[in-house]
């Protein structure tokens, strides 16, 4: 019988693909100092940013993709699903 060799792992590495983080990630020292970054990033957005960042959460949450807000619908329908 052989031994498999056992990969040493390092509990220091991770091994996830950058391509989901994208290159804006940032370190904060402290919780209070993160809150800050994020009100001073939000009150510099416009109304319409922070709807269209909105928009996109909703669409996350619900599995809706291809959301365009460029086309937006004529018409909306509203419908009652009853509960089984």
């Amino acid at each position: 019988m052989k031994k498999k060799k056992e990969k040493k792992e390092n509990k220091d590495q991770v091994n996830e693909p950058l391509a989901i983080y994208g290159n804006n990630l940032r370190f904060f020292q402290s919780f209070e100092e993160q809150e800050k970054a994020e009100l001073e990033e939000m009150a510099s957005l416009s109304s319409v940013e922070i709807l269209q960042h909105l928009r996109r959460f909703i669409n996350t949450a619900y599995g809706m993709h291809g959301y365009n807000p460029d086309v937006l619908p004529s018409k909306h329908n509203i419908s009652n699903i009853k509960y089984v």
